[in-house]
């Protein structure tokens, strides 16, 4: 893969925002869908200009069945195929949403990051990278607005918050795609999202 504008635009971030130094090990969410998979690429281009290890962590939900399957299917063969070490891990959502009296969006959420924090304490990594993107901070921003937080509290996702980073908190969702088209990468679709 050659660098480009979006692999420069993402590193800038990184580097002057210090979410990322030379030797860290970055525990990469990755569902299959065009964001985590941009930003796992993006990161391993970027480990070819400074030293950083990289683990996938695919989490699957026990929602949506068959294509669940063959979303971590998919996530495991573009690792292997990329030469990146890959964890899956199965959740029972369902049955966590109900124990805990959460939607299954909550429950979902609370089991991915339960699980990136497992497996980078596991893996020894020092970071943990989820691909929200520039329409996904609008989202939470009118999330605050609508449930009626005061100033202080209107203020969307931190591009770093404590280990875990986002680096594509300034990309766009079209920006993301089209630079995965322009590199022949596929991505998966959730029919359910």
């Amino acid at each position: 893969m050659k660098v480009d504008k979006l692999v420069k635009n993402v590193y800038e971030t990184i580097m002057a925002s210090g979410m990322i130094c030379q030797g860290d090990s970055v525990v990469v969410g990755v569902s299959g869908g065009a964001d985590s998979v941009c930003l796992l690429l993006i990161l391993q281009v970027i480990s070819g200009k400074m030293p950083l290890s990289l683990c996938a962590v695919h989490v699957e939900h026990g929602i949506r069945g068959q294509e669940a399957l063959e979303d971590t299917a998919f996530c495991r063969q573009l690792c292997e195929t990329r030469g990146i070490p890959f964890r899956e891990v199965h959740c029972d959502v369902p049955g966590m949403a109900r124990r805990e009296g959460l939607s299954l969006e909550e429950a979902g959420r609370k089991a991915r990051y339960e699980t990136f924090a497992r497996v980078r304490e596991e893996w020894g990594g020092t970071k943990i990278a989820v691909a929200h993107h520039r329409e996904d901070q609008a989202e939470t921003l009118l999330l605050h607005l609508f449930r009626g937080t005061h100033l202080a509290g209107m203020q969307g996702m931190r591009p770093r918050q404590g280990v875990i980073i986002r680096p594509l908190l300034d990309v766009s969702r079209e920006e993301i795609e089209a630079w995965l088209c322009a590199q022949g990468v596929f991505w998966r679709t959730d029919s359910t999202n």
